[in-house]
C-alpha cells in the first residue's frame, strides 16, 4: 500500500518536473528567438520577445536585451507606428539598463528623424560613456554629427565625422556629410576635395556630382559646374536641380539656347515648375524674344491667379452655402460678378502686352 502511494507519488513528482523543464526549454527557446531575430520573420520575433518578456524569468541587462530585440525588429514591419513602438522598447531598454549602448544609439538615431537634435547628442554622449566597439563608435559620431550639423554646430561636426572617417577611411556617407559641413561653413575647397574622394569611391554617386557642382557654383567656377550637373544628370536624367544649375550656369556664359533647352527639361519633368518658367522667361528676354517671354511669364502669373481663384471659388461657394448675406456685405453673386470683370481685365493686359512684343520683334532697336 505504502509502496503504490509512494509511486504515484514519484510519478506525479516526475510529470510535474518534465512540465517544468519544458516550460523552462520553451522560454529559453523565446529568448534566443528573440536575441536571433534579425534571421527569423519579424513578426515570429517580436512574439518571441514578448513571450520572453513576460515570462517574468529575466532581469537587468538580460530584460534590457529582449527589450533592444523587439525594438529593432519593430522596424522590419511594415506597421505606421513601428517607428514610435521601436522608441517605447529602447526607452525601456535603457530605463532598466542605462548602459545598454545599442539602444541608446538606435534611440539617437530616432531623435535625429524627429528633429529632437538635443536628445540624439544627449543619447550618442551616453552611449560613448557606456563604452562602444569600433562599430559603435563609428555610430555614434554619424549621429552626433548628423545632429550638430543640423543645429549648425558644423565645426563639432566636422570633428565627429573626422573621428569617424578615422575608424572607416572609405565610408562615402560620412566623407559626404563632412562635406556638406565644410561646404555649410564655407570651407568650398575641402568640401571639393571630400566630394573627389566619394566620386574616386563610388563614380556611379549622382548625388556628390551634384554636390560638387554647388560648391563650383560658389566659387564662380562656370565650366566646372556645367561638367557636373552634367555628369550627374547623365547618372540620373530626372535630376530636377542639376537641370536648373546647368541652366543658371549656361545663362551666365550667354549661351541662352542651352540654357532654355535645361529649362524645358524641368518643366517636361514638373508642368507647374515656376522656378524653370520664371528662368526660360528671362532667358527669352536676353535673347530678345519678347513674345515667348511674355508667354512664360503670363504662364507664372496664370498658376498664381489659378491659386487665388480657387480660394476665391471656395469662399464664394460658402457664402452661396450658408446665404451670408448680412448689409454692408457682399453677396455671393456680386463677389462673382467683381471676380468676373477682373478676368476680362486680365485678358485685356495680356492682349495689350502681346501686342506690344509683336511690335517690339517687327521693330527691334538698334
Amino acid at each position: 500500500m505504502r509502496s503504490g502511494i509512494s509511486a504515484q507519488v514519484w510519478l506525479a513528482a516526475l510529470a510535474f518536473a518534465a512540465t517544468a523543464a519544458a516550460s523552462g526549454a520553451t522560454i529559453a527557446d523565446d529568448r534566443q528567438a528573440c536575441l536571433n531575430g534579425s534571421k527569423d520573420p519579424a513578426a515570429a520575433t517580436i512574439a518571441a520577445c514578448t513571450r520572453a518578456i513576460e515570462s517574468g524569468d529575466y532581469r537587468d541587462q538580460d530584460l534590457s536585451s529582449l527589450y533592444h530585440a523587439r525594438g529593432y525588429s519593430w522596424s522590419r514591419t511594415s506597421y505606421a507606428d513601428r517607428v514610435d513602438r521601436a522608441f517605447k522598447d529602447y526607452t525601456e531598454a535603457i530605463r532598466i539598463d542605462p548602459e545598454a549602448v545599442s539602444s541608446l544609439l538606435n534611440r539617437a538615431h530616432i531623435h535625429n528623424q524627429r528633429h529632437d537634435y538635443g536628445r540624439a547628442i544627449a543619447d550618442t554622449n551616453q552611449a560613448f560613456d557606456g563604452g562602444l566597439s569600433d562599430y559603435g563608435k563609428r555610430v555614434g559620431y554619424g549621429e552626433r554629427g548628423f545632429a550638430y550639423q543640423a543645429k549648425g554646430d558644423n565645426d563639432r561636426a566636422i570633428a565627429d565625422y573626422t573621428d569617424g572617417l578615422q575608424l572607416d577611411a572609405n565610408n562615402v556617407v560620412t566623407l559626404t556629410a563632412r562635406g556638406n559641413a565644410y561646404f555649410a561653413k564655407g570651407d568650398l575647397d575641402r568640401a571639393i576635395a571630400d566630394y573627389d574622394d566619394v566620386i574616386a569611391l563610388d563614380p556611379q554617386y549622382a548625388l556628390t556630382y551634384y554636390n560638387r557642382a554647388l560648391a563650383y557654383r560658389a566659387k564662380g567656377d562656370i565650366d566646372r559646374l556645367i561638367a557636373d550637373c552634367s555628369q550627374a544628370i547623365a547618372l540620373y536624367p530626372k535630376y530636377r536641380d542639376a537641370y536648373f544649375n546647368r541652366g543658371y550656369a549656361y545663362q551666365a556664359k550667354g549661351d541662352f539656347d542651352r540654357a532654355i533647352a535645361d529649362y524645358d527639361q524641368m518643366i517636361a519633368l514638373d508642368p507647374n515648375d515656376e522656378d524653370a518658367y520664371s528662368n526660360r522667361a528671362t532667358a527669352y528676354l536676353s535673347k530678345g524674344d519678347f513674345r515667348r517671354y511674355i508667354a512664360d511669364f503670363g504662364q507664372r502669373r496664370a498658376l498664381s491667379w489659378l491659386a487665388a481663384a480657387a480660394v476665391l471659388a471656395a469662399v464664394i461657394w460658402l457664402c452661396c452655402r450658408t446665404r451670408a448675406h448680412a448689409r454692408g456685405r457682399l453677396s455671393g453673386r456680386r463677389m462673382i460678378e467683381i471676380f468676373e470683370r477682373e478676368l476680362v481685365e486680365i485678358r485685356i493686359r495680356n492682349a495689350a502686352l502681346e501686342r506690344i512684343a509683336a511690335a517690339v520683334e517687327k521693330h527691334p532697336s538698334g
